[in-house]
């Protein structure tokens, strides 16, 4: 994989990080409330800047009173610098450089990386006087800004990208770039762009090679489930240190956090979220971290849904991973604390529930774990494997036009108002999930049983047996 250039938003608490991660970013990632301290962990999201795309770190901010988790929200923040390429240092232009300011200050020198201070809450153009006071930090560059009124953020911007390495540079050029070429395809898919669409009809009758977009990224991993699952064990299980704030305080994890790792030699990203609740149940603030918890589903290629032994899996469970069957996500039922079952009567009980709870997915693989005790985690890591590989294989156009022929040979679509309906040719048209485009004469005309068989047969043909595929038919 080419890295992705690492961008750690940090400060002192309640100076405004948060709204400038979402500025950004462009939409409302991060949650942001009036209570210091909102922002426990670090959070990770792709951020496209100036046509190049990087990894933007919001952190919990560095605080010293030793209060709450204010001692954990540090260690997060000093990690995030750590990893960061560039780091944006945000200050309150209003309050003027603090005592603490000064203390990040001293904190980040260490590190001899690229800073830029970010001035924030120079509201209006007479201010930016105020952002003077900001030198006296010893950093170069200062940014008069406001992250509400977005002065100064194109300029912000504008040195992000300046700063960059090149080969980093290059690297998040290449990324938009991916991106921008995968979002053609889902518009074709979606019907919005009909050129397209005639492009590869096209190219299917004159029997060239539908071309799919390389995959250059690692896995991204959600990790799901109803709250007090012990999904912030199981990420720092995995990942090996503590990212994830852990606490017995129940909605320690408000937001999605992305932890990037590297073990024997592959990369993962691990999303940890907030547990979903009921959306009866869900007040306030949690109404937020409800909606980072299924942004994550929708940013990730694999999810682990945690389930609890000793509960057993509930219909609230089936509904999280109903969630994720609508985004045709694969899904790893992993079934948590193994240690508490104690005799053969139980492990049956618990299997029996699994089967019948989860009997819309039976090709979803099944990891019995310990993130406490780190048992079986290897199994889960080759599981992540296996189906990572499916989910971004690609088949060739040949190949699967003589299967869908055979196909074709052993089951006709039914008859549609008194006329044949023909399927003539499909193609790959992109991975994650592995998607098929196949045109008809009469695509409305297919009806659901049939489109089942069609998909359980490509997903037995090709070796997708562990992940959901999508079949989408359009008018030749």
């Amino acid at each position: 994989m080419n890295k992705l250039p690492v961008v750690a938003i940090v400060g002192r608490p309640n100076v405004g990080k948060s709204s400038l991660f979402n500025r950004l970013l462009g939409k409302k990632a991060a949650i942001i409330d009036d209570t210091p301290g909102v922002t426990r962990d670090r959070i990770v999201q792709e951020a496209d800047i100036d046509e190049h795309t990087v990894l933007l770190i919001d952190t919990g901010g560095v605080d010293t009173s030793g209060e709450g988790f204010s001692d954990s929200i540090t260690k997060q923040a000093q990690r995030a610098m750590d990893e960061a390429d560039i780091i944006v240092f945000v200050i309150d232009g209003q309050e003027g450089v603090t005592p603490l300011d000064e203390e990040v200050a001293r904190i980040l020198r260490k590190w001899k990386k690229p800073i830029i201070v970010a001035v924030n809450k120079i509201d209006e153009p007479f201010m930016d006087h105020l952002a003077y006071d900001a030198y006296k930090l010893g950093f170069d560059e200062v940014i008069p800004m406001s992250t509400i009124h977005k002065i100064g953020i194109p300029t912000l911007k504008e040195k992000i990208i300046e700063k960059l390495p090149e080969e980093l540079r290059e690297n998040a050029k290449s990324r938009y770039t991916e991106k921008a070429n995968a979002e053609k395809i889902n518009k074709i898919i979606a019907g919005d762009d009909i050129e397209g669409l005639e492009e590869i009809a096209e190219a299917l009758e004159e029997e060239k090679e539908v071309e799919i977009q390389e995959n250059t990224e690692p896995p991204k991993i959600a990790i799901i489930g109803r709250p007090n699952m012990g999904k912030s064990t199981l990420l720092n299980a995995l990942v090996g240190e503590e990212r994830a704030i852990v606490s017995d305080v129940p909605g320690t994890t408000r937001d999605a956090i992305d932890s990037y790792v590297k073990i024997d030699g592959k990369e993962y990203i691990f999303i940890d979220t907030a547990g979903i609740r009921r959306r009866g149940k869900i007040k306030d603030i949690e109404y937020y971290s409800y909606l980072r918890a299924l942004d994550a589903i929708d940013r990730a290629d694999i999810v682990i849904l945690l389930i609890d032994a000793e509960e057993g899996p509930t219909e609230r469970d089936a509904k999280i991973a109903g969630i994720a069957l609508q985004k045709y996500k694969p899904i790893i039922i992993a079934v948590n604390k193994i240690d508490k079952i104690e005799n053969q009567k139980e492990w049956e009980k618990l299997q029996n529930r699994l089967d019948m709870v989860f009997d819309f997915i039976p090709y979803a693989p099944r990891v019995f774990i310990s993130a406490k005790e780190k048992k079986n985690l290897k199994e889960l890591f080759k599981q992540i494997d296996d189906i990572y590989k499916q989910y971004t294989k690609k088949v060739k156009t040949g190949e699967f036009n003589r299967a869908l022929k055979e196909l074709m040979e052993i089951h006709q679509p039914p008859v549609y108002k008194n006329k044949i309906v023909k399927i003539y040719y499909g193609t790959q048209v992109k991975i994650k999930p592995p998607t098929f485009l196949l045109f008809a004469n009469y695509p409305e005309g297919i009806p659901s049983n049939f489109r089942r068989f069609l998909e359980n047969r490509i997903r037995q043909r090709f070796g997708f047996t562990k992940i959901p595929i999508r079949i989408v038919f359009k008018k030749r």
